[in-house]
C-alpha cells in the first residue's frame, strides 16, 4: 500500500565488442533505442501487470432468502451480485454482506463466460468479510493471487475493481484516500477501522478489490449516502485479522474488554484527578461484570496509554505523524486469547495490567447482533407473538421505546442471557385489548421468571393453569385464557397467513421438566402434542417454496 505511482521500467542493455582485427581497440557506444520502442515495451509490461490483476478479480452471482424481522413466518427471495478477489489458495475474499443469507452463489471470473457454482467457507459480519470456493476442488490453483499490502496514505492513489450495476463487464476507478478513521460498518453496525476514497463505488462493487501499485490495500464496502464520490473499504489490517483468525478452522470475531470510559478534556475533571499539563488519558467510569476487566480496572482508573501507545485526552492515538484513531482500534487488532496492555493511574499511582480477551464481544451483550442465514425465532400463542430481543428488531421499530433502549447496554447475567418481548399482536377477540400493545419485555410467567427465550418457550408449552399471566418489566399484565388460545390458535394463524405458530429452531425443543405431579405432566405433554400437530404441513410448505 505504500506504494502509489506503480511503474515498470525497462533496464537498458548495453552491448560492446571487438572490431575487426586491428592492433588498437575501438569502443563502439550503442546506438540508443529509439524512444517510442522503450515507451512501446514498457507500456506492455504494464499492461500485463495489469491484465494478471484483473485475472484475481471475480463476479459473484448470488440467490438470497432472506425474513421479515416482525413477521419472520414471510420469507423473501431474492437475487443479486457483488465482487470478489482470488487470495491464497484460490480462495475468493468478499463481503459478508454479498454472502449473507445466500441460497446459491456462483463465480464468473473476470475474461470468462463460465460460471461456477460456489460456497461460504467462512463469514464474518462483524468483519464484513467472508471465504468462498468453488465446488469445483483447485479451480483457481494457476492463478496468481492477490497480494495484500499495508495501510495507505492519505492522497494515496488507488483503483477500485468490481463488477457495479450498469453494465456486466469488469469495472475500474481511480481516486484517492482521504480519511481514516473508525466508521460504522453498515451491514452489523461494528465500529472498525475504514478508509474513505474518493473513487466511485457503486452497488455491485462490493467486495471488490481495492488496489494501490500492484498491491490489495482494502475491499470495498460501501458508499457515502446522499454523497458524491465518497466511498469506503476495509483496509488491511481488518483483512488480515479475519485471516488470522480462521487458522484454527473457526471465525471468533473480536474481544471485548468489558469496561467504558470518557473523555478528560474538561479541566475541572483534571484538576479533580491531579493530572498535570503532559499527562493524558481516558477516565473508566463503567466496568462490566463477568468480563476480563472485572478483577483488573476500578471505577476511577485513568488509562494513559494501550500497547505502548499514548492515549490523548478524546480517547484518540497517534497512529501515524499527525494522523489519529479511536484507541479501540489497538483492541480490534488483537486476537482472542491475546492481552492488551493498559498503563493507568490508580489513586495518583501509575500501573500496568494486561486484559486478555477471553471472548467475542457479541457473548458479553444481553441484546445479541443482527443474524443471518437462520430463520428469525418466534413464538405465537394465543395471537400474541413473541421473540427474544435482537439488534434486527431494533433496527425494525419505528420509534425504540425507552426500556428497550435501557437494555440496549445491559450484559447478561445468571438471572437473565436474554430478553424476551412481545412484538405485535395479531387481533382477535381473545385478545381484544390489547391490540395495540408491541414491544413490551416479559419478564414473568405467572409469577416465576425465566433466563431466557427457550425457557419461556417452555414454560408456556407446559404450563397447565387456566390462565397464563404475564408481566412486563413495569408490572403490565397480559392475561391469555390458556385453553381458549389453543383452542382459536389453528384460525388465528389461518386467518393472518401463518403456516407455524413457531420458528423452525423451535420444532424439535426438549421438553422442560418443571413439574412433579404426574397428572400435571400429563397435561403439560398433552397441551405439547396440540400445538405442535402441524410440522407436516410446515415441511410440504418449505419443499414447495424452493
Amino acid at each position: 500500500m505504500k506504494l502509489t505511482n506503480y511503474r515498470l521500467t525497462l533496464r537498458a542493455c548495453v552491448i560492446s565488442g571487438l572490431l575487426g582485427a586491428a592492433p588498437v581497440q575501438a569502443e563502439v557506444k550503442p546506438a540508443p533505442e529509439p524512444v517510442g520502442k522503450t515507451a512501446e515495451v514498457s507500456g506492455s509490461q504494464e499492461r500485463d501487470a495489469r491484465e494478471a490483476l484483473k485475472d484475481a478479480v471475480v463476479h459473484v452471482y448470488v440467490v438470497k432468502h432472506t425474513y421479515d424481522t416482525l413477521s419472520p413466518w414471510n420469507s423473501d427471495t431474492r437475487k443479486g451480485s457483488g465482487s470478489g478477489l482470488i487470495i491464497e489458495g484460490g480462495l475468493v475474499l468478499t463481503n459478508a454482506h454479498v454472502a449473507a443469507d445466500a441460497t446459491f452463489l456462483e463465480l464468473q471470473r473476470h475474461g470468462e463466460t463460465r460460471r461456477h457454482e460456489a460456497e461460504v467457507v467462512y463469514i464474518s459480519h462483524e468483519a464484513d468479510l467472508a471465504l468462498l470456493r468453488t465446488r469445483e476442488k483447485d479451480l483457481y490453483k494457476d492463478i496468481k493471487p492477490l497480494e495484500l499490502g499495508e495501510l495507505p496514505e492519505i492522497q494515496q492513489e488507488v483503483e477500485v475493481y468490481g463488477f457495479p450495476i450498469g453494465g456486466s463487464t469488469l469495472s475500474v476507478t481511480r481516486g484517492v484516500v482521504s480519511r481514516i478513521e473508525k466508521q460504522d460498518y453498515a451491514h452489523a453496525n461494528e465500529n472498525l477501522i475504514a478508509v474513505q476514497v474518493d473513487a466511485a463505488i457503486n452497488f455491485g462493487n462490493s467486495g471488490g478489490p481495492v488496489i494501490s501499485g500492484d498491491k490489495v490495500v482494502g475491499v470495498a464496502m460501501q458508499s457515502g449516502l446522499l454523497t458524491e464520490n465518497i466511498g469506503y473499504m476495509i483496509p488491511t489490517p481488518i483483512l488480515r485479522h479475519f485471516l488470522k483468525d480462521i487458522e484454527d478452522g473457526k471465525q471468533d470475531g473480536f474481544g471485548y474488554p468489558g469496561f467504558q470510559v470518557q473523555s478528560m478534556e474538561n479541566p475541572a475533571m483534571r484538576r479533580k484527578y491531579s493530572l498535570s499539563e503532559e499527562q493524558t488519558g481516558i477516565l473508566v467510569h463503567k466496568i462490566y461484570e463477568n468480563t476480563p476487566s472485572e478483577n483488573l480496572l476500578e471505577v476511577g482508573d485513568i488509562i494513559t496509554a494501550i500497547d505502548g501507545y499514548a492515549i490523548e485526552n478524546n480517547g484518540s492515538v497517534e497512529f501515524r505523524p499527525g494522523e489519529y484513531i479511536d484507541y479501540t482500534h489497538y483492541i480490534d487488532l488483537h486476537q482472542l486469547g491475546e492481552a492488551v496492555k493498559l498503563d493507568i493511574i490508580r489513586d495518583n499511582k501509575p500501573m500496568q495490567v494486561a486484559i486478555r480477551l477471553d471472548k467475542p464481544g457479541k457473548d458479553y451483550l444481553l441484546i445479541k447482533p443482527s443474524q443471518y442465514d437462520k430463520q428469525p425465532t418466534y413464538y405465537i400463542h394465543g395471537g400474541f407473538v413473541f421473540m427474544p430481543l435482537n439488534q434486527d428488531l431494533l433496527e425494525s421499530m419505528r420509534s425504540v421505546p425507552t426500556a428497550l433502549a435501557a437494555v440496549a447496554m445491559d450484559s447478561p447475567n445468571e438471572e437473565r442471557r436474554e430478553v424476551v418481548i412481545m412484538t405485535k399482536v395479531l387481533p382477535a377477540d381473545i385478545n381484544k385489548d390489547y391490540h395495540h400493545d408491541a414491544g413490551l419485555i416479559i419478564e414473568k410467567i405467572n409469577g416465576e421468571s425465566f433466563v431466557d427465550f427457550n425457557e419461556f418457550f417452555a414454560k408456556i408449552q407446559q404450563n397447565p393453569a387456566d390462565f397464563i399471566v404475564l408481566e412486563t418489566d413495569d408490572g403490565y399484565q397480559i392475561v391469555i385464557d390458556n385453553v381458549e388460545a389453543k383452542a382459536k390458535q389453528p384460525a388465528i394463524l389461518a386467518r393472518y397467513g401463518i403456516t407455524a405458530d413457531r420458528s423452525k429452531d423451535l420444532l424439535n425443543k426438549p421438553e422442560l421438566k418443571t413439574a412433579e405431579d404426574p397428572e400435571q405432566d400429563s397435561k403439560a405433554n398433552k397441551a405439547l402434542h396440540t400445538t405442535q400437530s402441524y410440522p407436516a404441513t410446515v415441511k410440504r410448505q418449505e419443499k414447495t417454496s424452493l
